[in-house]
């Protein structure tokens, strides 16, 4: 959904009532943009602190840095869900003790979040912190690929498809074979001036059937479907790589590799997706850019495994210079 600023500007109004300077400060690194944090309350730093745990890397110096300001609201708390909107360069967000608006344009969000989600920050993080970190950073060149990943040594293993590719079956996959995981579902890109590619550490999403039994944590909604958030280990640095191997997906009776071109591999990612489509043109450019040199074509067989160990048995190629 697009909007210009007549239409973004509205709900930002209210950010001209929160107090100034506040009293708390922190700053964090997500993907490596400098977010600067202020505060009222010490309790709501240690939670963006969790929520930025494990996707901050070291600073970009050619990055313009973000700004958070979190009030925290003595209201009594609302029940719900809040509503998320884009509009343009705007986001806003409304409902269940949350009030906050971000303006990617100069980098800038606020909100007022109500005591109940001092009680709760993985909460906050889902429904407020992630929301809006990301919708910042995606636009200070960090494009979101809808893409399952995992890294072998520096290189990093990129598997694309649509929504029921078998994305997060191949990252359970490979994160059972060993492998340092990147994300069972989005990917973010740097493709200049140096190409770099992140994932942000979470559990790997799946459905009832696909989920093994031992490792099955809460089970929630993600993009309208039930599912299973099975744990993975935590890497000891932030999950990154500067050179990547890409690979779309299909389906077939065993599992295959084959080198394909940019034409095609392009082809293969087809339209972008509700959410992604947002970022058309970054999104573009980081597709170009990882395809530049050819891309591959993993056909996948039944067994997850198959594919993961086909990968392995091929990192050589994957990793020449072609996919650098």
């Amino acid at each position: 959904m697009q909007g210009g600023a007549s239409e973004g500007a509205a709900p930002l109004a209210w950010a001209a009532s929160i107090p100034a300077p506040l009293a708390k400060g922190a700053c964090f690194r997500p993907l490596g943009i400098p977010l600067e944090v202020e505060t009222n309350e010490p309790e709501l730093i240690t939670a963006v602190a969790e929520a930025c745990r494990g996707w901050e890397d070291d600073a970009d110096s050619t990055a313009r840095p973000l700004y958070l300001n979190l009030v925290l609201d003595h209201h009594p708390s609302e029940m719900g869900e809040p509503e998320i909107r884009v509009e343009g360069q705007y986001l806003t967000i409304e409902g269940g003790g949350i009030r906050a608006s971000a303006d990617a344009d100069n980098g800038h969000a606020w909100s007022r979040i109500s005591a109940s989600h001092l009680l709760d920050h993985d909460r906050l993080r889902r429904t407020l912190l992630d929301p809006v970190i990301l919708f910042l950073v995606t636009r200070r060149g960090r494009a979101p690929i809808h893409a399952a990943g995992f890294l072998a040594g520096d290189l990093a293993i990129l598997l694309a498809g649509p929504a029921g590719a078998g994305k997060s079956c191949l990252a359970l996959a490979a994160h059972q074979a060993g492998f340092g995981l990147l994300s069972d579902d989005t990917v973010y890109i740097s493709p200049a001036p140096a190409l770099r590619i992140w994932g942000i550490p979470s559990p790997i999403h799946l459905f009832a059937e696909d989920a093994p039994i031992s490792g099955r944590g809460l089970a929630r909604f993600r993009n309208g479907k039930l599912k299973h958030a099975v744990p993975v280990r935590r890497a000891q640095r932030p999950p990154f790589a500067r050179r990547a191997a890409f690979c779309v997906l299909d389906f077939g009776t065993s599992a295959t590799l084959r080198k394909i071109d940019q034409v095609e591999a392009l082809r293969h990612c087809g339209p972008l997706e509700a959410g992604f489509d947002l970022l058309r043109d970054p999104i573009e450019a980081a597709l170009e850019r990882l395809t530049r040199n050819g891309a591959w074509r993993l056909t996948l067989s039944p067994r997850p495994a198959e594919a993961i160990a086909l990968l392995a048995d091929n990192l050589s190629a994957l990793g020449g210079e072609e996919a650098a």
